[in-house]
């Protein structure tokens, strides 16, 4: 998605929470501007969440089998999908040269990006998962977890691709370095997930899988924009 044009009096002289609501904005702009891109994502989730309930025999047992699983790995590619252009469409457009020209700390700007991308990513993925989980026979226990699992995970997975993304900008096989990077990094994410998943419908506690997920979010949020901010700036001097 293309930035609109903008320019460098945007942020000139202005407070640093006032940049960061300048940047929360225009990505909400952006998203309003879009709205079809939201639901591609939510379309696209469903549909990987989707077939592997149409492909099995569906039993009860396997179904609870392939839940946990299946609904992780469709928000990991959910995830790719929305973010591994993260910041290239704005190298392209200048937008990122008057980040390190506003005086503004880039980590905040960087920062303020990535929080918006969590959220829109999470919307659709949230919105849709209760009925993707009907399929699967996943009892309101067991949604409850999920639901409060996929808050942290896909924060966790948007901040991994956020980072790749912002060191892939502006490669010509950038998507490609984005997909093979993030894949592993996000496996810890996956296991926790479907272990939370998993534990609820066999009455066992999933508060040490969400509390390692919630912990993995909030080390990932202080380090990860800093790593993207220093990413951002290699790139627009390069």
């Amino acid at each position: 998605m293309n930035a609109p044009p903008v320019s460098l009096t945007a942020f000139e002289g202005v407070p640093w929470n006032r940049a960061v609501r300048a940047v929360l904005r225009r990505e909400w702009a952006l998203v309003l501007a879009r709205p079809v891109d939201l639901l591609v994502q939510a379309l696209f989730f469903a549909a990987v969440a989707s077939l592997p309930a149409l492909s099995v025999a569906p039993t009860p047992a396997t179904l609870a089998l392939l839940a946990p699983g299946v609904l992780w790995v469709a928000a990991l590619l959910c995830v790719l999908m929305a973010g591994w252009r993260c910041f290239h469409d704005d190298l392209r457009s200048g937008w990122l040269d008057q980040w390190l020209l506003c005086g503004v700390p880039l980590v905040l700007l960087v920062t303020a990006r990535l929080v918006a991308q969590w959220i829109v990513t999470a919307l659709p993925v949230l919105l849709l998962a209760p009925l993707v989980a009907l399929q699967y026979g996943l009892n309101g226990a067991t949604l409850g977890v999920l639901m409060l699992a996929l808050l942290p995970g896909i924060g966790v997975l948007v901040l991994l691709v956020g980072v790749v993304a912002a060191l892939a900008a502006g490669l010509r096989q950038g998507g490609m370095l984005v997909i093979g990077l993030v894949l592993p990094l996000a496996v810890p994410v996956l296991v926790f997930g479907s272990l939370a998943v998993r534990a609820a419908p066999l009455g066992e506690p999933a508060g040490a899988h969400l509390a390692l997920l919630a912990g993995t979010a909030c080390a990932m949020l202080a380090f990860c924009p800093w790593l993207a901010a220093s990413a951002v700036r290699i790139g627009v001097e390069s």
